[in-house]
């Protein structure tokens, strides 16, 4: 054996020495806070996460968070929490089962309303999104394919246990009709995170007898409703009117921006009008979009967008228009619908889990859309900051007294925002 191969088989061999005490070295524990995980996990978790996050940025999938309330009943007590929204970690723990329950329904079969109210008086996991939701949306939320049925959205939804069987899912869509359908999800599990939770007492009222039959039947009783303080309101352009311009993608020194007598500030590009009005309200109307312009739907198929596409680019443009001016209020998808590449896409606000109403009816944001692009918005820019001032509503009985004017009305809280500097909280009827 000459001396140059006697070199190389002993370099070999140091490498393959180096490369077997590297690994080693990878796979020994951590001491400390990272004790459970070698440097080899860490690498992969590390890898797990970059791919996940370029999924996400790839997908543009937005994250979309909804106002929640949610009860449980186990057999021994109701209880509720509200003041919630998908992004809270209640319903993180609760709509695991949620998820599991939609991706794994079948037999889906229309019941009649008594069915549906019968399965809330016993135990059940129970979720109001206090809006209708478009099933392929709140499935992305949850993680889960859309389920293959005729559903196409969901308002109510109550997990029910059917003893040693798997339980069953109650769900109420956005034109009123019932249906159940049967999950895989294992009654004694949901039996035993139900009898797990805690919380304040909770009823429904059309439990609680007479005095209050003439209410919607799902208005929901909390013995301790969550506090709430008195929001301060302002416009949020009175001090940053060019920086939205910019934002809206108009050039804030255009030639062709002028204020009208009313106040109102119109600025035009080449095919697009924006109009800025003295309370913080905003009007667009356009008739083109770039493919890189914040005006422009993104879809798989040319042309047809589809409802959630759409919705994705209606949030996109309604976060990056009004992002940090909103305080400590966030918004909210509260309605879509359309077909056929024309869509209505409506976003509403919540403060501290609790939703903020206009007094005029109207929604924080509205965007059309046709075919790939935004044709028309109307937002207002309104900033809001919580207070520690204590907001006192008036008890339960007296309010569901005063709403028996409007029958089978749902009594809610919600911030109503009059146009005042101060937004109170107060009981509502929808």
């Amino acid at each position: 054996m000459t001396e140059k191969r006697v070199n190389r088989i002993q370099n070999l061999a140091i490498l393959l020495l180096t490369l077997s005490a590297v690994l080693l070295f990878a796979n020994l524990p951590l001491f400390g806070a990272l004790s459970d995980q070698s440097l080899l996990e860490l690498a992969r978790d590390r890898i797990r996460h970059e791919n996940t996050a370029a999924e996400a940025e790839v997908s543009g999938a937005p994250s979309f968070v909804f106002p929640v309330r949610i009860v449980y009943t186990n057999d021994f007590a109701r209880l509720g929490a509200d003041a919630l929204t998908t992004h809270s970690d209640e319903f993180e723990r609760a709509g695991t089962y949620l998820g599991e329950a939609m991706g794994s329904a079948y037999g889906l079969q229309l019941i009649t309303e008594a069915d549906f109210l019968n399965a809330l008086r016993g135990e059940g996991l129970y979720f109001d999104f206090t809006a209708p939701l478009p099933t392929d949306i709140l499935s992305g939320l949850l993680g889960i394919s859309a389920p293959e049925n005729d559903l196409t959205s969901v308002r109510r939804m109550l997990l029910a246990p059917t003893g040693e069987d798997d339980a069953r899912l109650y769900l109420q869509d956005g034109a009123g009709t019932y249906y159940r359908c049967f999950t895989v999800v294992g009654s004694p599990a949901l039996v035993e995170f139900l009898s797990s939770r805690s919380g304040n007492a909770a009823d429904f009222a059309f439990l609680l007898g007479p005095a209050y039959a003439g209410l919607s039947p799902y208005t929901l009783i909390l013995s301790d409703p969550a506090p709430r303080g008195a929001l301060e309101a302002a416009n949020a352009l009175t001090d940053g009117e060019d920086a939205f311009l910019r934002r809206a993608e108009f050039n804030a020194h255009t030639e062709n921006r002028f204020t009208e007598s009313s106040g109102t500030v119109i600025v035009r590009e080449v095919s697009s009008t924006l109009y800025l009005r003295p309370d913080g309200a905003v009007d667009y109307q356009g008739t083109d979009a770039a493919p890189d312009s914040l005006y422009f739907v993104a879809a798989a198929e040319a042309g047809e967008p589809t409802l959630a596409e759409a919705a994705a680019a209606a949030q996109n443009l309604a976060t990056t228009l009004l992002q940090d001016i909103l305080g400590d209020a966030a918004l909210y998808l509260s309605g879509a619908s359309g077909a056929g590449g024309r869509y209505e896409i409506t976003f509403d606000l919540i403060a501290d889990g609790t939703p903020i109403r206009f007094s005029d009816g109207s929604h924080a944001a509205s965007v059309a859309i046709e075919g790939q692009r935004v044709t028309a918005f109307t937002l207002k820019a309104r900033r809001y900051t919580l207070t520690e001032d204590p907001a006192l509503l008036l008890p339960f009985a007296q309010a569901a007294a005063i709403a028996r004017v409007w029958d089978g009305a749902e009594l809610l809280v919600a911030y109503v925002d009059a146009g005042a500097e101060t937004v109170l909280p107060t009981w509502i009827a929808e």
